[in-house]
């Protein structure tokens, strides 16, 4: 972790996908030289919370590849601030309709028979695969900007010759836009202005 200033206004972070060599590491920068910036880049507003923590974001839907699910069935129904963004929790945490619907969307656009009978899996999606799988590719829609995620970025493999998809639900409140969606981009947060940008980056090379 590099540290540039000790202003908080600017935080910039680069999350290195699942499995990556352990001897490649990942910066994170504070101050003003560390805002996200270039071709690529999309914003979307921070919303602070009763907590006055500032790291929420709204999530309106997520697409498998051209299947646009909304978040609450209607994204006018949607609330502020649904998601909080965590670099510290692996699996992105849905609300279980929601989960339900783009597990059921994942299942019906991949051609191979999910994991049904290991224990050790409990119930996430997972496929039995040598390599990762090539798709779908699945979009989050944030307020204002698409965030695109590739399937290394979605599925992970718990274990040799299976991959699951890195997402998990809950009935209560404590939906999470977790670290493994959050890999291989630049992210940067603007405190002042209430903004988090995301840009496409190869973070194994930007260490």
């Amino acid at each position: 972790m590099v540290v540039k200033t000790t202003s908080f206004e600017y935080l910039k972070k680069l999350k290195s996908p699942f499995h990556t060599d352990v001897s490649v590491s990942s910066r994170m920068r504070f101050g003003r030289g560390s805002k996200v910036s270039g071709s690529g880049v999309v914003s979307t507003p921070l919303v602070t919370k009763e907590d006055k923590t500032p790291y929420f974001v709204t999530l309106l839907g997520i697409s498998v590849g051209n299947k646009y699910i909304h978040y609450d069935g209607s994204s006018e129904n949607v609330e502020k601030g649904n998601m909080f963004l965590d670099s510290g929790t692996p699996p992105t945490i849905l609300p279980t309709q929601f989960y339900d619907r783009v597990v059921a969307e994942v299942k019906n656009q991949v051609s191979m028979e999910p994991v049904g009978d290991d224990p050790d899996l409990g119930i996430q999606l997972c496929y039995r695969t040598k390599n990762n799988l090539l798709g779908p590719v699945l979009t989050a829609h944030f307020e204002g900007v698409n965030v695109k995620l590739e399937p290394f970025q979605t599925f992970v493999s718990p274990k040799d010759f299976v991959f699951c998809l890195g997402f998990t639900n809950t009935s209560s409140n404590g939906e999470i836009y977790g670290n493994f969606v959050q890999s291989n981009y630049l992210i940067g947060f603007v405190l002042e202005a209430k903004v988090v940008s995301f840009k496409p980056t190869d973070c194994t090379k930007n260490s």
